[in-house]
């Protein structure tokens, strides 16, 4: 057997919008995911549902072991010939590990592929608020690892104010030895520090502070929850204040998830900075059980409630070999019904409520009649991490995201169907009913604190 392909694939910093058209494409186009733990759920939430995934890789300090070389659970989904997305967080190129993982493939001779991504850096300063270079300020900029000190470190420190931007990579645990190096070094005490955490992520956090006074701000909580933190140094720093524009939007700060058939207004959402991530995957399959096929035998007036009713008719007669032509009953239904059944030939009298004599056809367990629609809802193989707001307009949805803690974790659950909101409120489960065109305000209303500062 020939060995599949493997696609070094950068992911960029935190937000989906962020992904390149190639990388976009490839996780729908290869035939298993391989992908770090600093994948956001958001972009995890875009790779199409009968997808294999399969967390590899490492968590900066967050206790995984760092192996230098190809994840050997990638080597071998390679060997065994299938296609590999290998999603690196950032650049695969830029403090990646890179180099290591080509000369792992290529000793197995196994063929890749790269595909850059925004690096870490980037992200970070335009969201949050400045350049890495601006005229007059810094016409150079420094990448640098952080996890020990380096020559690098020295010569920037000498540099004085003309030594531009230094960004320091895996350099938030060990800063205020470098910073205690750098003042050493000649720098300027006064230089201006920022430590963005979670970069371009409905969680970054930005903390602002001056190199002789960083050890003052490493118990923040910037560090908190593990995310990596990236430490950018130079007097552009100071245009954050000015240069912000990411906060203004009305849900900078928020995550939501959102039903999967909705995307129009999750990209509404995108827009005024929500962090959206795809709801689960739901899909209907129509037809009658066996039992309630009967009873629509032994019937000879039907009414359907909707579309999805009427295709669940069409569905079961097939089934049964059922010339369309040659139905036995008087049909009547909504208008949605009628326009549906009328593309194939079939001419019903529309009445949006159902005649007492007819037995009605539904597409909904919430509605009265017999239900010819199944929604079967594939469970992310991920957890959704945590959610500020988790909109849900299925009860199949409904159902999973309650008996599934370990998958979801919300702070505020919401829907835009008063049937559903009722069942919640049977169950004693806290939501809030919104109107679905006014979505976007609701949200921001419900959760009006901002949270991208600490300091």
């Amino acid at each position: 057997m020939n060995p599949g392909k493997v696609f070094l694939v950068g992911a960029g910093p935190g937000d989906p919008g962020l992904l390149t058209w190639r990388a976009i494409k490839l996780m729908s186009s290869c035939d298993v995911v391989c992908y770090d733990l600093l994948v956001s759920p958001a972009i995890l939430s875009l790779v199409p549902a009968e997808k294999e995934m399969m967390p590899v890789g490492y968590r900066g300090y967050c206790g995984s072991s760092i192996e230098y070389g190809m994840h050997p659970d990638v080597v071998a989904e390679a060997l065994a010939g299938r296609t590999v997305l290998r999603l690196k967080s950032g650049d695969p190129f830029i403090f990646g590990r890179a180099t290591e993982e080509c000369r792992s493939l290529s000793h197995h001779g196994i063929d890749y592929e790269i595909v850059p991504g925004i690096t870490s850096a980037l992200g970070a300063a335009a969201y949050a608020g400045f350049p890495l270079t601006s005229n007059g300020m810094a016409s150079d900029v420094t990448f640098v690892s952080g996890h020990r000190p380096s020559k690098t470190l020295t010569s920037w420190a000498s540099m004085g104010k003309s030594s531009g931007t230094l960004v320091l990579y895996m350099g938030a645990k060990k800063l205020a030895l470098h910073a205690a190096k750098l003042i050493a070094e000649g720098r300027d005490p006064g230089t201006p520090v920022a430590l963005v955490s979670s970069a371009t992520s409905y969680k970054q956090k930005l903390l602002t502070t001056t190199l002789g006074k960083v050890d003052e701000v490493m118990d923040a909580d910037i560090h908190s929850d593990g995310s990596p933190v990236l430490v950018i140094m130079g007097q552009v720093v100071e245009l954050s204040s000015e240069l912000d524009w990411r906060s203004k939007l009305p849900l900078a700060g928020r995550s939501v998830m959102v039903p999967s058939q909705h995307e129009e207004m999750a990209e509404t959402l995108r827009v005024i900075g929500a962090e959206v991530i795809k709801g689960p995957g739901v899909e209907m399959e129509c037809g009658f059980n066996p039992f309630d096929w009967n009873r629509i035998m032994g019937s000879t007036t039907l009414w359907l409630a909707d579309e999805d009713a009427a295709k669940a008719l069409q569905a079961s007669a097939a089934e049964h070999k059922m010339d369309i032509r040659l139905w036995p009953w008087q049909i009547t239904g909504t208008k949605s019904a009628l326009c549906h059944l009328a593309r194939y030939g079939v001419f019903i009298e529309e009445s949006e409520r159902a005649p007492e004599s007819s037995l009605s056809l539904v597409s909904s367990d919430n509605d009265a009649g017999l239900c010819g629609c199944q929604l079967n809802v594939t469970a992310p193989k991920f957890s959704m991490g945590k959610l500020d707001i988790c909109w849900v307009d299925d009860s199949a949805v409904m159902e999973m995201i309650i008996t599934r803690p370990d998958l979801f974790n919300w702070r505020y659950l919401v829907t835009t169907k008063p049937k559903l909101a009722h069942i919640l409120s049977q169950q004693g489960i806290a939501h809030h009913l919104v109107t679905f065109d006014d979505i976007g305000q609701a949200l921001a209303l419900l959760t009006p604190e901002q949270n991208r500062h600490v300091a």
